[in-house]
């Protein structure tokens, strides 16, 4: 898809890998940016520097746990060319098992339940639109075997799982959902691990793995957005080794 002149939606947008979405969605010629996160001086710093590429921004507070609020945002606000589920939690602590029910409901919530409502809304806004492209933020980890923190892991495993299940949106209602899945990335959240800071369990996982920049993510959304190849349910897994970004492809059909 051609992102000049077309208008995007990015969740959590206040920093890390969804400020950087929405500056290159700006600085490609998107027109503009609706910004939604529960940080607001976070989000007005981003608008800034959306409307500093020329771009319009509007930046929204909506608290993604709250479905009923988050569904109508969407509902008002989903007529939209271009939509990056990127907001995501951690657990922090106390983790499963320990974790109350309210938390446990917290982080699918807001990782999974409020993902596969705007995709579903904004998806059925861009089948009478004529079409668009949505990318989830999933995760290396849904790849891998295991995780510290397994609500984390579990609700990233989910959005995999869905984002490969919306292929086939792709051909009746022209709406190509696809998948980014960063590896260890230098956001805010690295530092939500824990009660205060980063949890114990993160600091083999900081020293034995190099950080993606969150404009490694954003420029593989960018592409992503831009390659009419790609098929629906198609992702990339980004990571940094010696220094390099690698990428890895899949598809909705690969195990």
């Amino acid at each position: 898809m051609e992102i000049a002149g077309k208008v995007a939606i990015v969740t959590g947008a206040a920093s890390g890998i969804g400020r950087a979405t929405a500056e290159l969605l700006a600085a490609h010629g998107a027109s503009q940016l609706l910004l939604v996160d529960i940080d607001i001086p976070g989000l007005e710093e981003t608008a800034a520097r959306v409307q500093s590429h020329g771009a319009r921004a509007a930046a929204y507070r909506v608290d993604l746990a709250d479905i009923v609020a988050s569904e109508a945002w969407f509902r008002r606000h989903g007529a939209v060319d271009i939509l990056h589920n990127n907001a995501g939690v951690v657990s922090g602590a106390p983790q499963f098992p320990d974790a109350d029910v309210g938390r446990l409901r917290w982080i699918i919530d807001v990782n999974l339940t409020s993902l596969v409502i705007a995709t579903q809304t904004v998806a059925q806004a861009m089948r009478d639109r004529s079409g668009g492209v949505i990318v989830n933020t999933v995760s290396t980890v849904a790849r891998g075997t295991g995780f510290h923190d397994a609500m984390y892991a579990t609700t990233k495993a989910g959005v995999m799982m869905f984002t490969r299940c919306c292929a086939s949106l792709h051909a009746p209602w022209n709406v190509r959902v696809n998948g980014v899945l960063p590896g260890l990335t230098d956001t805010p959240i690295l530092f939500k691990t824990g009660a205060d800071g980063a949890a114990d369990w993160m600091g083999p996982v900081l020293e034995n793995n190099e950080r993606c920049d969150p404009g490694d993510i954003a420029e593989g959304v960018i592409d992503i957005i831009r390659d009419e190849s790609r098929k629906g349910g198609d992702w990339v897994a980004i990571r940094r080794l010696a220094g390099q970004v690698e990428r890895t492809w899949g598809q909705a059909s690969t195990p």
